[in-house]
């Protein structure tokens, strides 16, 4: 197995582990034992199991930064975008679901410097993106005027419970969930709201 391959599966491995022991349950010791490869060859990679986290989470977050640049880049309406970029993050595996949830409850595990940069990181690469989109819709006139800050941690606030892989077989089909969430999110739970935009689409 080459370097970079031994990389990429200390980090799968590593993922898996986290999202199922936590930041804290973890010892380098243990993380090399179960992924399989020596100690030394573990630190040889990573210098600390502070890096370890961060190379994970970053490199989730790119990848969600790949799936929500997809959607931007679209010529579609706001509610639409919003979909296509949860549904691409639904459709990864639940590991890969759950960094989202593990870096919020994580990261205050981290020394303060790596606190702040992830923080950044995560701002620019994720909640930056969903504002920047719904404000996209609120300067034209596509939503309602709000705080589009606000709006994006409201939106977050109802997806995180299913970036828990254990709650999968409780809540259901994420999609079908998903479509839900959107519906009330963007036009409400009121039936009447409902039939006052079907007329308007006649």
């Amino acid at each position: 197995m080459s370097s970079s391959d031994t990389r990429q599966h200390i980090l799968e491995e590593a993922t898996r582990l986290f999202v199922a022991e936590g930041y804290v349950g973890l010892s380098m010791r243990q993380l090399a034992e179960q992924v399989g490869v020596s100690k030394a060859g573990l630190y040889y990679h990573f210098k600390d199991k502070e890096t370890l986290f961060l190379a994970i989470l970053t490199d989730n977050l790119l990848e969600i930064e790949k799936i929500i640049n997809q959607a931007r880049n679209q010529d579609a309406p706001v509610a639409t975008k919003i979909r296509r970029i949860f549904t691409g993050i639904f459709h990864r595996s639940p590991e890969q679901q759950a960094i989202i949830r593990l870096a919020s409850q994580e990261s205050g595990h981290l020394s303060p410097a790596a606190r702040r940069a992830f923080r950044q990181l995560y701002h620019q690469k994720f909640t930056a993106q969903i504002q920047g989109i719904l404000q996209e819709g609120v300067s034209s006139g596509e939503l309602r005027e709000m705080d589009a800050r606000h709006a994006t941690w409201i939106l977050l606030g109802m997806m995180y419970p299913y970036f828990y892989p254990s709650h999968r077989k409780e809540m259901g089909d994420p999609q079908v969930a998903l479509d839900l969430m959107l519906r009330i999110y963007f036009e409400g739970a009121n039936s009447e709201v409902r039939r006052t935009t079907e007329v308007r689409r006649t």
